[in-house]
């Protein structure tokens, strides 16, 4: 079974000050235009849009990236700012295409930085593990070599 195509959404609410809700969806949310310049359904305030090919594999990183913030796993709700969680949303290491950026964030030094920050961990992490992983297959080679009996 193919995980289905979806988006990761990044929005906040007046209702929930503080909060900020990461959740997924199989439909791409609407926007609304307001002079041209593209804006969000009120009263929920849209940050972030990003569409990902593997969507339950996306709200999963992005879960374990937010988890510190975590507040309410069902409704995805986190205790932190919309710069933590688009960065943590865009540096997943999924194939996605951003479709919308609140153009509050476009150029936030902030959110460039975070993600950058993230990406490199993620990078680094990926180092470590393949190397890791190099040692235990060189470390098999060379005991198959070593007679048991």
């Amino acid at each position: 079974m193919q995980d289905p195509q979806g988006y990761l959404i990044v929005e906040t609410h007046p209702d929930h000050p503080g909060l900020v809700r990461v959740h997924a969806s199989h439909e791409q949310p609407v926007l609304h235009t307001a002079g041209g310049v593209a804006t969000p359904r009120q009263p929920v305030r849209l940050h972030y849009v990003a569409a990902f090919n593997a969507l339950h594999v996306a709200r999963m990183h992005a879960q374990t990236a937010l988890g510190r913030y975590l507040v309410d796993s069902e409704h995805g709700l986190y205790r932190t700012d919309p710069i933590t969680a688009i960065a943590a949303v865009d540096a997943i290491d999924l194939a996605h295409r951003e479709r919308y950026l609140d153009p509050e964030y476009v150029d936030d030094p902030r959110l460039l930085e975070q993600v950058a920050r993230r990406r490199r961990r993620h990078r680094i992490n990926r180092r470590i593990w393949n190397g890791i992983g190099l040692l235990a297959i060189i470390l098999l080679i060379l005991l198959s070599q070593v007679p048991i009996f």
